[in-house]
């Protein structure tokens, strides 16, 4: 039989919006881990939009079983960041205004003002700042990460979504081979997961080869069920998406595509959670226009950093030094230096013989912040106190603190 323009050429076709709709109604539909986790985010009106679209695809709705460790590692840490916005703003205008009291209480006895003129001014600002803050409005009610997690409806709605439609774990011969092939892939900039070179030698399991993981055991349920696939994802990065020249997205990487349909004989298609909400008629669900604006309003949000402190640093520190890691000396070091260490200098310090990988060196100090984080020592949201920094290839090349990390012990050295 004879060739067509499309034969070995599928992975260039670009779909159409009936194409995605036929999918979302007879394929599988996938839910990536940064969806769930920014269910916390949106407003209600949003994630009740979204849990209707997924609710729609009835038993045709799979969540993977790596999503679901990743969704519980990074759980609490999400909840956390919750309302930090406005509290920063109230904090800030509170700041503000008894800065703006003291500068003319200054002014008023250095011009000997009348005592009922001073009253009034300060009446006024107290009133500008008072009504500037109910503008702002009320700091929002903020679930605690480690509350009860019967407390939280999101969970509870979640349990009744998902009851028989998470993927199992993967055997453990099975789980190492999928990692070594996601670290294959990394290593030579092969879909899905390149992109996260720098988690190669951090302290998560499965190191750098998560999305491969989530990747790999999509690509198992597709074999078994030999229909069109719909991921939805937030990720953005070049390693899931095909991009045009200016940026655009046109869809899935051709790779990608290419590889699901060698394995299952069927299309694979990526969708952003607002083109989702922009598809849900295709499943008989009635959204909101406003729901696409919430998700877009997440989607461009910078996150929220919360900065670290001396003591909370000191705190991190004390408590490596209390379990004897050398991770506190190289932190030390990489501050005196101006933000990092090098590579053989890390090898030096921890007396390691230089053909030792480094992987999960960086463990002991997220498990000692995370510790830290779950008795209020320290708050949620930090970026990570010690990190491994990549110029070249996929093994570390040097590690780096905060620069406000830096900045801290410098400005208190000049104090001291």
């Amino acid at each position: 039989m004879g060739r067509g323009l499309y034969s070995g050429f599928e992975s260039y076709r670009v779909l159409s919006s009936v194409e995605i709709s036929a999918a979302l109604q007879a394929g599988i539909l996938a839910l990536d881990t940064n969806v769930l986790l920014n269910l916390y985010r949106y407003n209600e009106k949003t994630v009740d939009d979204l849990l209707s679209v997924a609710e729609a695809a009835g038993d045709r709705l799979y969540v993977p079983h790596q999503v679901l460790r990743e969704f519980w590692r990074n759980r609490q840490s999400v909840i956390a960041s919750l309302g930090s916005a406005t509290k920063d703003a109230h904090g800030a205008l509170t700041k503000n205004a008894t800065s703006t009291s003291d500068a003319i209480s200054r002014w008023a006895k250095s011009v000997a003002l009348p005592e009922d003129q001073r009253q009034s001014l300060l009446t006024e600002v107290q009133d500008f700042y008072v009504e500037l803050k109910d503008r702002v409005g009320d700091e929002p009610t903020q679930l605690l990460g480690h509350a009860p997690t019967a407390r939280d409806v999101l969970l509870a709605r979640l349990e009744v979504l998902l009851d028989g439609r998470v993927g199992p774990p993967l055997a453990d011969d099975e789980w190492k081979k999928a990692v070594a092939e996601g670290e294959r892939r990394v290593e030579n900039s092969i879909p899905p997961g390149y992109m996260d070179v720098e988690k190669l030698e951090s302290d998560l399991p499965e190191g750098a080869s998560g999305d491969y993981l989530v990747w790999h055991q999509l690509l198992l349920e597709g074999t078994v069920r030999k229909v069109d696939l719909v991921l939805v994802t937030s990720d953005t990065k070049e390693d899931w998406w095909n991009r045009a020249e200016r940026g655009a997205i046109i869809g899935a990487r051709r790779e990608l595509i290419q590889e699901y349909l060698e394995s299952t004989g069927c299309r694979f298609f990526l969708l952003e959670p607002a083109d989702l909400i922009k598809h849900s008629s295709a499943l008989g669900v009635g959204t909101s226009i406003e729901s696409v604006q919430d998700i877009e309003r997440v989607r461009d949000e910078e996150p929220e950093i919360e900065p670290w402190t001396l003591d909370s640093v000191r705190m991190v520190l004390r408590d490596l030094d209390a379990q004897g890691y050398v991770q506190a000396q190289v932190i030390r070091e990489a501050i005196g230096n101006g933000g990092r260490v090098s590579r053989a200098r890390v090898y030096a310090l921890d007396n390691r013989d230089e053909s030792q990988m480094l992987r999960g060196f960086t463990r002991p100090v997220s498990r000692v912040t995370a510790e830290l984080q779950a008795r209020g020592a320290v708050p949620y949201g930090l970026p990570p106190l010690l990190g491994a920094g990549y110029e070249s290839g996929v093994k570390s090349s040097h590690f780096t603190v905060p620069h406000e990390v830096v900045q801290l012990f410098d400005e208190d050295a000049r104090e001291g």
